[in-house]
């Protein structure tokens, strides 16, 4: 019965675990992320303000209405020329309406300016966006991959601890029999002893690995695809293949790709155009102002039958004098922030360059160290096979079975470890470069 219990949870355990792939990962993260909803709300500000600054062109107008109520009333005269005699009237209020249209002609540039800057600062949120995009994409790769190699790793170590176990049975065996010391049988107890930390630490590695994933994704009880070898089979064979004396060359054409399409080296040469426009602008405050407006106001008095209009157009200019001083610091301030610009952008082309050809060591040296560890498992299988078997006949001793073990989980390890690290090296130069189409990269080799 309690078999049959055990059985039943593992199958609704597994079939409540969706199967999940990358792509899927990728989309889950794009919909739930915190950080890029709110880069997508940024954007959305950045166009509201690119439009509250065009609207800065057009005129504005006032509405205005007033009405005046005298307290105490006004008295007053006046001469009537038919009757030849005076008149004596009371105003006891004042009613008006009115409408004014301004229209700024010259600003000195700074409507135009302030514009264009508003402009280059919606181009830069949605760099941020896309930059924000790709980020993510690559780190939930990361972290799928990471999760991928954990689980491997743990495999390992429950692989090596039921080797340990059989081998110290074996050890207990021979010990009951007389064939071998106890000294030997205890050295296997022990090896089984450090196998079961060693499955204790991987299986804390992995789940933590899956904590990570599922803060950055919002999935949970998943069971992720495996990410085969054959997938990146013609990759890692082009990689493994590159002399290293080219490797200059292909390190000029992904530095090539990446002043393309790198963010925030687009983010940068924006944020220069803005320097330079925010130089141009504060010069605008040497400059006059010219304005054009018209005003008019309907107003009547309890004295009046009807409304009277009196309206202005008005061309007004004005030229500032002082404080010269000031305008001239904001202009040098300005010139400051272009240069702290321009070697910003300096030091992202040298990072830029030093990841790229970072990355391209990691790669190649990353495929060649592969199939190195694949043929080291292949060994260290064949040797430990080899001594379990002399083991068995009591011409191996236990220190040369644990060896051989340990080397054989070691191979194993440095087998997983070697691979996954180039899907991770990939999937870091894709955000360097400024691309989510890992088929883009592919292509260059």
């Amino acid at each position: 019965m309690k078999k049959v219990f055990i059985m039943l949870v593992t199958i609704i355990t597994v079939a409540s675990s969706a199967k999940i792939d990358l792509n899927q990962a990728q989309e889950s993260a794009l919909e739930k992320n915190y950080n890029y909803a709110i880069t997508k709300q940024n954007v959305i500000s950045s166009e509201l303000s690119t439009k509250s600054a065009f609207a800065g062109f057009f005129p504005t107008a006032n509405l205005s209405s007033s009405y005046m109520m005298y307290v105490p009333e006004v008295e007053g005269s006046s001469f009537n020329p038919l009757t030849m005699s005076s008149v004596n009237f009371t105003q006891e209020d004042r009613t008006a309406f009115g409408i004014q249209i301004s229209q700024p002609l010259f600003l000195g540039g700074k409507k135009y300016y302030g514009y264009q800057i508003s402009k280059d600062s919606e181009s830069i949120s949605r760099n941020k966006l896309s930059a924000e995009m790709i980020s993510l994409l690559s780190d939930v790769e990361a972290q799928y991959i990471n999760v991928l190699e954990m689980k491997e790793l743990f495999d390992i170590s429950k692989e090596s601890l039921e080797l340990s176990k059989r081998n110290e049975e074996s050890a207990k065996i021979k010990f009951e029999s007389g064939l071998t010391s106890r000294a030997d049988f205890l050295k296997s107890s022990s090896a089984r002893a450090s196998s079961e930390v060693n499955v204790v630490n991987s299986e804390r590695g992995y789940e933590l690995a899956k904590i990570s994933f599922t803060n950055l994704t919002g999935l949970n009880d998943f069971d992720l695809e495996k990410i085969e070898l054959a997938t990146y089979q013609g990759f890692i064979d082009k990689l493994k293949d590159v002399n290293l004396s080219k490797i200059n060359d292909k390190a000029n054409i992904l530095k090539d790709i990446a002043l393309k399409n790198n963010n925030d080296l687009k983010n940068i040469h924006l944020t220069k155009m803005i320097n330079e426009k925010s130089i141009k602008m504060t010069k605008g405050n040497f400059l006059p102002s010219v304005n054009l407006s018209y005003s008019t106001e309907w107003s009547k008095s309890n004295l009046d039958d009807e409304y009277n209009n009196n309206g202005s157009l008005v061309l007004s200019a004005s030229m500032p004098i002082l404080p010269f001083y000031d305008n001239y610091i904001v202009v040098e301030k300005s010139k400051i922030e272009l240069k702290k610009m321009e070697i910003t952008e300096m030091q992202m082309l040298d990072n830029l360059a030093t990841m790229i050809n970072s990355s391209l060591y990691s790669l190649i040296s990353g495929s060649k160290q592969l199939y190195s560890s694949i043929l080291a498992v292949e060994l260290a299988e064949e040797t430990y096979f080899n001594v379990e078997e002399r083991a068995k006949s009591g011409i191996s001793t236990e220190d040369e079975l644990n060896t051989a073990r340990l080397s054989l989980v070691q191979a194993k390890y440095n087998q997983v470890s070697s691979y996954y690290s180039i899907l991770k090296t990939k999937s870091e130069l894709m955000k360097v470069l400024g691309i989510s189409d890992e088929k883009e990269l592919v292509e260059l080799f």
